[in-house]
């Protein structure tokens, strides 16, 4: 063998050596973030399994055309009132258009287990549909009650 050759075989195994540090390199942050994924996904379902609301109160006053709304977050999981979605008859309702959202009387985000979340409207609602029969309330992590407006 030759200076020729010699010299080609380093190169080579030059080469693979870079190649294979690259490949080790790419393999271990994409398995890393991969982690980090399932990480997320696990206290995501987490999170879900200890949420639950509960509707106690859907009522529509037909005379001053106000809807008002009790929840009850019955779960573990503190919440955010500003992440929690209201569909009145199938339309999206958010909860800064209603003219109270209150947690046990108090303006806040925060809704920790066991508080009761108030929501009344009269606008709002009325503009999009004249009599409602049907809430539901949504949280952040994807859970839902569903109560039949009673009307007064």
């Amino acid at each position: 063998m030759g200076f020729g050759t010699s010299g080609s075989l380093l190169i080579i195994f030059t080469g693979l050596f870079i190649a294979m540090g690259t490949l080790y390199t790419t393999t271990a942050n994409v398995g890393e973030e991969m982690n980090d994924a399932d990480e997320t996904q696990q206290e995501r379902f987490v999170s879900a399994q200890q949420t639950d609301v509960n509707v106690t109160v859907a009522e529509w006053n037909a005379t001053t055309s106000n809807l008002t709304v009790a929840v009850t977050n019955t779960g573990e999981t503190a919440l955010s009132v500003e992440h929690t979605d209201v569909v009145v008859d199938g339309n999206y309702v958010a909860v800064e258009d209603f003219e109270r959202a209150e947690v046990d009387g108090r303006a806040t985000d925060v809704w920790r287990p066991g508080e009761r979340l108030v929501l009344e409207d009269a606008d709002t609602v009325d503009s999009i549909v004249s009599t409602p029969n049907r809430v539901k309330v949504v949280t952040e992590a994807a859970v839902a009650d569903i109560a039949e407006v009673t009307v007064r």
